[in-house]
């Protein structure tokens, strides 16, 4: 992957995403194949005495923190060799943004797993590596402030051309963040590209449906001018309302329509009773039939 980017593992829980990490970081052995680190074969516990590797950094699901030390020392633990000024304007910086101002002089182990993740994330972000691995890093976290350390991340990685490889579970967190997917399934990548691409563009079903919603509409439900095909995958978003009859590539009948927090999100029904979900701006009424070109 390039420098400044970021990548994103998707797949259902034991896909091997974590494993993978491990992998990366040096924490696991490879059976097969082998990491590369700029030019350099990264190696795994039974080469090294100590795992992992200095210019990356990982922020695990175990939240591994120094417990008899406050979280200000935390932050400070990994500032070695920075002067006293230095140390301690990046860790009001990171106390700040993480909202642990108000327990920087908690001693780690009286704090709650949510917390102790935060302090993980601080530690990891002290000094930006040349590759930042996050698993899972804001699961505990609510989107306010996980909108508002994404976007430290990102402003940092840019500055520093780090790279960044991002396990999540959330399609749209991986879509929302990452420039580029790579979709797991049983141990392996069985897709890796650009975003758009591998949202609009799966090789297959099983692939899509981890990504969110979709139509696989049937040729029959098309007109004339789309029968080329006889499937056609496609996203509820690029499914459009018209209202030039003779332009329309489907005619839904309206069975369902409701309001997700975000959209409009449409249940209809095409003239051989096929279903097709749609994602609009407007209500529509049901049990009406409307028009829809498809992108």
């Amino acid at each position: 992957m390039n420098k400044g980017e970021i990548l994103a593992l998707v797949g259902k829980s034991g896909s091997g995403k974590t494993t993978l990490m491990k992998c990366i970081y040096g924490l696991e052995d490879l059976n097969e194949g082998e990491v590369l680190f700029e030019g350099q074969k990264v190696t795994g516990p039974s080469y090294n005495l100590i795992p992992g590797y200095e210019e990356m950094r990982l922020v695990s699901q175990d939240f591994y923190v120094l417990d008899n030390h406050s979280v200000e020392e935390n932050i400070f633990d990994k500032l070695i060799g920075y002067t006293n000024e230095s140390k301690q304007k990046r860790a009001n910086k990171l106390l700040k943004l993480l909202d642990l101002v108000a327990l920087k002089n908690s001693k780690a182990r009286f704090l709650s797993s949510g917390q102790k993740q935060r302090v993980a994330i601080a530690r990891a972000l002290a000094i930006i590596p040349k590759v930042l691995l996050l698993d899972e890093p804001f699961s505990n976290l609510d989107s306010i402030l996980s909108e508002k350390l994404f976007s430290f991340i990102m402003g940092e990685i840019k500055k520093n051309k780090t790279a960044v490889i991002l396990i999540t579970h959330l399609a749209e967190e991986a879509l929302k963040y990452a420039d580029v997917l790579a979709v797991m399934d049983n141990g392996r990548i069985l897709q890796m590209g650009k975003k758009w691409q591998i949202y609009y563009k799966p090789k297959n079903t099983k692939l899509a449906g981890l990504l969110g919603q979709f139509n696989a509409i049937k040729a029959e439900d098309f007109e004339k001018s789309l029968k080329q095909k006889s499937k056609l995958f496609v996203r509820p978003d690029k499914i459009k309302l018209t209202t030039a009859k003779n332009n329309y590539h489907l005619q839904l009948t309206v069975l369902n329509c409701t309001f997700n927090g975000k959209c409009f999100e449409v249940l209809g029904e095409t003239k051989n009773g096929n279903s097709v979900i749609v994602f609009l701006n407007k209500e529509l009424e049901t049990d009406k039939t409307f028009y829809f070109t498809v992108e």
